[in-house]
């Protein structure tokens, strides 16, 4: 926990534990939206309740046969764990953005609203593959609504967390290598572990001193072909894609782990289904053929 602490601490952020009883996303979204994590029944409820009324999108993805009724009955049971559709359900049924931080992994986003909507988005981190606490600005009291955070990167959410590894590959060489300073360096070096500091004045000179988008660039690079055929064949029977190309594209950005992958690839899906969804064109062109 206290490595992870410290890559959100590089960000201004902190992580707000929530009880871990199986509630824990439900908690979460309690304390992001009312200071209240004790608030989770109600959250359960809004959540399964726009399953049920939506039930033509989600059906689909309810996965090991399970009637679409029994779903939901066990769904709103108390200490159920949330899934990825609850996660799109939460998304949709509050009118936020989801942003969920990973160690040493770049941010995962649950991008369904743009504009003004888009600039309050809810603040997550996830522990283990099976944990959800809130996460605010340090400065935040932690009383009531979190504080908004902004993230520079958050700005295009659509395009998930490659903003960093995009601008590295693409830009040119910069003229002014001394846009950072030795504060910039430890902060990179705290939010990434890397204990190379040639390495990070160079990502900070190629990102003229941004530093989260140095950590960013060096967190996807770390693990960017941390995949292999296996986890290609996992995302595409979990998806429903038959695009290799645009399984490895989603892999690559997220490091090589297949259920977020999965989790990215379906709220894609969703998004494009939406006449009002902002997704990404180059998900829904290689697996849809839409233009």
């Amino acid at each position: 926990m206290s490595e992870f602490r410290a890559q959100l601490g590089s960000f201004g952020l902190k992580i707000v534990e929530v009880t871990a009883d199986g509630n824990c996303f439900f908690r979460a979204m309690g304390d992001q939206l009312e200071g209240d994590e004790g608030q989770h029944i109600k959250y359960r409820e809004m959540v399964v309740h726009y399953i049920v009324e939506h039930r033509e999108e989600f059906e689909p993805f309810i996965e090991d046969e399970v009637p679409f009724d029994d779903y939901c009955d066990s769904m709103m049971k108390d200490g159920t764990w949330a899934g990825n559709m609850e996660l799109q359900a939460g998304s949709l049924v509050t009118g936020r953005n989801i942003c969920i931080h990973m160690l040493n992994s770049p941010r995962w986003y649950i991008n369904n609203f743009s504009g003004r909507e888009a600039s309050n988005m809810v603040h997550l981190s996830y522990h283990h593959g099976e944990h959800y606490n809130s996460v605010r600005l340090t400065e935040d009291p932690c009383q009531g609504p979190a504080m908004p955070v902004v993230i520079k990167t958050d700005s295009n959410v659509a395009s998930t967390s490659n903003n960093a590894q995009t601008k590295a590959k693409d830009s040119k060489k910069s003229s002014n290598r001394s846009a950072y300073d030795d504060t910039s360096v430890k902060m990179v070096m705290a939010g990434t572990g890397c204990s190379n500091v040639a390495a990070v004045q160079h990502v900070l000179g190629e990102m003229d001193g941004d530093v989260d988008s140095a950590i960013e660039y060096m967190i996807a690079e770390r693990h960017a072909a941390a995949y292999d055929d296996t986890s290609v064949k996992l995302v595409m029977a979990g998806t429903g894609c038959s695009s290799v190309a645009a399984v490895e594209h989603v892999l690559g950005q997220l490091d090589g782990d297949v259920d977020s992958a999965i989790a990215y690839m379906i709220a894609e899906r969703f998004a494009m289904s939406s006449d009002n969804v902002d997704g990404d064109p180059y998900m829904d062109y290689a697996c849809n053929g839409k233009p």
